[in-house]
């Protein structure tokens, strides 16, 4: 039978901590690069929602732009030039009112 001495018993304490702190440092490099490449995914698909999004948006600019244009010209023909566009801007902000009541209406119901 050897013995083992204090010397041996910290070499071996050592060597221990040494190997479990490569396999962690291994483990974080590892998990690291996981979330690296969830990253970039996640930024590649949320910029092309924002893109898909802002294209929305343009969209329904130049959609609303154009009805009220039409609404414009309708209303050229049976009220004077002069009045059409009040009445079209009149509608658009009777529309925005309409919108923001029911924008309040359910920003309140959510704090109940």
């Amino acid at each position: 039978m050897s013995k083992v001495t204090v010397s041996d018993f910290i070499i071996a304490l050592l060597d221990l901590v040494e190997a479990e702190s490569r396999a962690i440092q291994e483990s974080t490099e590892l998990f690291l690069k996981r979330q690296r490449e969830s990253f970039k995914e996640t930024l590649f698909a949320s910029g092309w929602m924002v893109g898909w999004i802002v294209a929305a948006v343009a969209s329904l600019l130049a959609a609303v732009g154009f009805l009220v244009w039409g609404l414009y010209r309708l209303f050229e023909l049976y009220v004077s030039e002069t009045a059409a566009p009040f009445m079209a801007g009149g509608i658009l902000l009777l529309s925005a009112a309409l919108f923001a009541y029911f924008a309040m209406k359910q920003r309140g119901g959510d704090g109940e």
